[in-house]
């Protein structure tokens, strides 16, 4: 009989509980977790907007997982790892979805560089509780992975040099401690000092009150007033408010101390120690800024920028957040490259022309005309309608959109991408208002699925080819990208609707190809692809597919394919 106690199992961490596809692939474990931590965050910008419209008015932008995150581990990733990357990813769509940026304050104007940074401070730290508090009420294992991301990072505990002052009611001992007690697990304040205790209750009576108002704008002057009543207890920290460490707590289990080491360098970058902002560091949204307006669902007023997720969705694709945005005009670019390719323009302007080019078609079966002599064995029982008729006939109107995949491994050949895009445009331009076209690129924010896709605007009809801001990283969202090219489509009036596609790589996600497809069937929009080095004729279909061994080979496999259109 055994008489030792067997030792307890460690308690499982949340993401074990959906992490069956757990790979030593490290491609497949990343976008197993990527794609499962996006899925989360676009549930909760879902369950906390209506109707895919924030509180703020505007769609949420769209969370964008950086894979160098997860820098650092192999394959599988530990659990404590997604845990973390799960709870950065709920939290920053929440702050998304509900919260403004502190400079819309009316009185933001009239600071001072520093009192405005520490304003700024005091909001978000009131934003990280309000946020805590409508997760926790959307679902208590969305607070449980909030809670977990802090412990990992070690923002959960405050800093020392503050601790040390809790003697004496500092306007960061007051913050630090009310935060500790209401984000980090800690006990109500009552044996630090009757001072600081009374200024930590007297902070969460107005906190209670900030908690409750859902309107972003009334927070935000809410978060005013608290902060010119923090100001009454005097300044401590020379530095600004920073109230957390970064380091956690020691952990018995070695490799989940390792995993927070890792997790921790990961996400605070070159951040500012300490700060409640900083956690924004992961994001990509932290690149330049070309590449932050590229995916920002929520444009500044007077840019033009159409989010067709919804509608992508109705339709029936499975689809990731879906934007189309201008690219930016500039002269000079546009003559470069006009000039680079004025004897290209011209011969795909002859192929184009066959659109003005008048047909003519035989009408059988008619009683008058020319004789048909296939219809002769009818007229020897005495029928009248052997006779047939040329028909002249012009061709009918066309809308186009030349669709152009600019993926991270296009980044090289954009000087390629652009002259393509010159050369179709500007070959389609004299034929209008008869033939509409656009062109468009596609893109998106990670090589995961559920990653925001994004599509560029290069030119269409009555816009001058633009070539600026235009992103060129991420994954190959084949799927969306032509399911919005024939929303794009589907309300122009045409005989004729094509898709024209280039590609150089295979699609992350073939079903959803496969349904964007099906969509273009169902609305007559023909989609015919260019595809580098490899045929895809079993995705896009027989007699729809020409292969280009090179990048440089699309204008001269454009020629050779544009033809079938007309047959």
């Amino acid at each position: 009989m055994r008489t030792d106690t067997a030792a307890e199992s460690p308690p499982r961490n949340l993401s074990d509980y959906w992490r069956i596809d757990r790979s030593s692939d490290r491609s497949r474990e990343l976008a197993s977790i990527l794609g499962g931590a996006a899925a989360q965050a676009e549930l909760v910008q879902h369950r906390l907007s209506r109707r895919g419209v924030s509180s703020l008015g505007h769609p949420p932008p769209p969370v964008v997982l950086d894979p160098r995150l997860l820098s650092g581990f192999g394959a599988p990733v530990p659990s404590r790892a997604v845990d973390c990357l799960v709870g950065l990813a709920i939290r920053e769509a929440a702050l998304r979805t509900l919260s403004l940026d502190t400079s819309r304050w009316e009185g933001w104007g009239g600071l001072q560089e520093c009192d405005r940074q520490e304003f700024a401070s005091v909001h978000r730290a009131l934003e990280e509780v309000y946020v805590s508090v409508r997760l926790a009420r959307l679902s208590r294992t969305l607070g449980e992975y909030v809670r977990a991301m802090r412990d990992t990072l070690g923002i959960g505990r405050v800093r020392a040099n503050v601790a040390a002052e809790w003697t004496a009611p500092s306007r960061e001992a007051v913050m630090a401690r009310w935060l500790e007690w209401r984000l980090g697990g800690g006990t109500r304040p009552g044996a630090e000092s009757p001072g600081l205790r009374d200024a930590v209750v007297e902070l969460e009576v107005k906190a209670k009150r900030y908690t409750g108002t859902g309107d972003a704008m009334r927070r935000l002057g809410l978060a005013a007033d608290i902060w010119r009543w923090l100001a009454s207890f005097p300044r401590a920290a020379p530095d600004g408010m920073l109230w957390w460490t970064w380091e956690p707590e020691a952990s018995a289990d070695g490799h989940e101390s390792e995993a927070q080491a890792q997790m921790r360098a990961n996400v605070r970058g070159g951040g500012e120690s300490g700060s409640l902002i900083d956690l924004g560091q992961y994001l990509r949204e932290e690149a330049p800024s070309a590449q932050r307006e590229a995916l920002s669902p929520a444009p500044p007023v007077g840019t033009d920028v159409r989010v067709l997720t919804d509608e992508l969705r109705d339709i029936g694709v499975r689809a990731a957040v879906t934007a189309i945005k201008d690219a930016t005009f500039d002269l000079e670019d546009y003559e470069r490259v006009r000039a680079e390719v004025a004897a290209e323009v011209d011969s795909m302007r002859h192929v184009f022309a066959r659109l003005d080019d008048v047909r003519s078609r035989w009408r059988y079966g008619l009683k008058r005309g020319r004789l048909d002599g296939r219809g002769l064995t009818k007229a020897a029982v005495g029928k009248a309608d052997v006779f047939k008729l040329r028909e002249r006939q012009r061709a009918g109107s066309m809308a186009l959109v030349f669709l152009v995949d600019v993926s991270a491994s296009m980044r090289t050949y954009m000087p390629v991408v652009n002259r393509a895009a010159c050369v179709v445009s500007e070959a389609l331009r004299d034929l209008a208002p008869r033939v509409w076209y656009e062109v468009l690129t596609y893109t998106s924010g990670g090589l995961h699925p559920g990653a925001p896709v994004q599509l560029t605007r290069l030119a269409a009809t009555g816009m001058p080819l633009a070539l600026r801001g235009v992103w060129t990283d991420g994954g190959t969202p084949t799927g969306e990208a032509i399911a919005a090219a024939a929303l794009v489509l589907r309300g122009r009036r045409a005989a004729r609707k094509l898709v024209l596609h280039f590609t150089d790589g295979h699609p992350k996600d073939t079903y959803v190809v496969r349904q964007a497809l099906e969509v273009c069937r169902r609305q007559g929009t023909d989609v015919l692809t260019v595809s580098v080095g490899a045929s895809q004729e079993a995705l896009y279909g027989e007699g729809k597919c020409e292969v280009a061994y090179s990048v440089p080979e699309l204008i001269t496999v454009l020629a050779r394919l544009l033809p079938r259109i007309y047959r």
